[in-house]
């Protein structure tokens, strides 16, 4: 990969080059060599103690690998900067991962947080709807993909959960309006397979 080598040039002639220790990270976590990206990071940290776009992609990573204490511990690091430029990452991940670990409250938290730093950010809604199914409230879950969908319309992922929440609660037409997006656009063949299946169940 000729970034790669680019970054890696950069890093013998400057081993403290944060950006591109960064992303070496990156690139190591796009080829799932997670340790190699591990390393990356906490190199790029060791450079700047307040590298807070380095601990979120560190946080990251230890999601990837379902390490999710140590993931919340990277993204409470990244926010201990206060000048870090996009906050709303690293709360929302931490929701992604109080979420995982089942402590709704606490996911709940930082989803709101994140949204009080950007009220547009999609994945923060996403995972905060989330959390509403599984608190078995269906009506805030559906209000959140609302927000999503309102903010990006080909997010499938929220078009998929919204057709579900809306089976739950009976509203079968809404349901197959949004089975059917997920159906013809979704790249996923077995999510699009299962979708026109729910259109055949609900006709």
């Amino acid at each position: 990969n000729e970034a790669y080598t680019e970054f890696q040039k950069a890093i013998i002639f400057d081993p403290g080059n944060k950006e591109a220790l960064n992303q070496l990270g990156h690139l190591s976590a796009l080829f799932k060599k997670y340790d190699d990206a591990i390393s990356y990071y906490k190199r790029a940290i060791a450079s700047d103690p307040n590298y807070s776009e380095a601990m979120n992609n560190l946080g990251v990573v230890y999601m990837e690998l379902e390490r999710w204490d140590d993931a919340i511990n990277s993204f409470k690091s990244a926010l201990k900067n206060l000048i870090y430029h996009s906050p709303e990452k690293a709360y929302s991940n931490m929701g992604y991962a109080y979420y995982k670990k089942g402590e709704y409250e606490l996911a709940e938290k930082a989803l709101k947080d994140a949204l009080l730093r950007n009220p547009v950010y999609p994945v923060a809604y996403e995972t905060l709807g989330l959390v509403y199914v599984k608190t078995g409230d269906d009506a805030a879950a559906i209000d959140k993909f609302k927000r999503v969908i309102g903010i990006s319309p080909q997010y499938l992922d929220a078009h998929w959960e919204i057709a579900k929440a809306y089976l739950r609660t009976g509203e079968r037409d809404k349901a197959v309006e949004h089975f059917k997006i997920v159906a013809e656009k979704d790249s996923d063949l077995k999510r699009s397979r299962e979708a026109l299946e729910y259109i055949e169940l609900l006709k």
